[in-house]
């Protein structure tokens, strides 16, 4: 066997592994919630990444408190002994 053929030997060992298991629809809501009040966000899947959640929170409290969302980082509390 010849190096070119052991690649591809395991080039298709690795591709045959890696297979959809099933496909799932994802969801976005139909309306903006501001006639309801009802907000819901878009639905998520396995490759969902922290960053793309952040930003449909976002812009839900955008939506329901007609004002952005302000993260700040907590100062730290000293615990008395």
């Amino acid at each position: 066997m010849s190096t070119l053929e052991g690649r591809l030997h395991i080039y298709h060992i690795l591709t045959e592994s890696v297979r959809f298991v099933s496909i799932s629809p994802l969801y976005v809501p139909a309306s903006s919630g501001t006639r309801d009040n009802v907000y819901v966000t878009r639905s998520y899947d396995a490759t969902s990444h922290f960053e793309t959640v952040t930003d449909d929170v976002k812009d839900v409290w955008r939506r329901a408190m007609k004002a952005e969302l302000e993260l700040k980082k907590r100062e730290e509390l000293e615990i008395a002994d």
